[in-house]
């Protein structure tokens, strides 16, 4: 029985003002669940490949 969180920009989801949403995944059993944290963010200030956000 393996948890784990993680803090991902959720693209596959565009806000009307042209943000993505950050999220929590929460892994339990290999099922996923998405909680939002109510933050968003622009996709070229957020590092894909550490998931988190970029700082230069």
């Amino acid at each position: 029985m393996n948890t784990y969180l993680d803090v991902v920009c959720y693209r596959s989801k565009i806000l009307a003002d042209g943000t993505s949403p950050i999220m929590l995944r929460l892994t339990k059993d290999g099922k996923r669940k998405y909680v939002s944290l109510g933050i968003s963010v622009m996709e070229k200030d957020w590092d894909f490949k550490r998931n988190t956000p970029r700082t230069d």
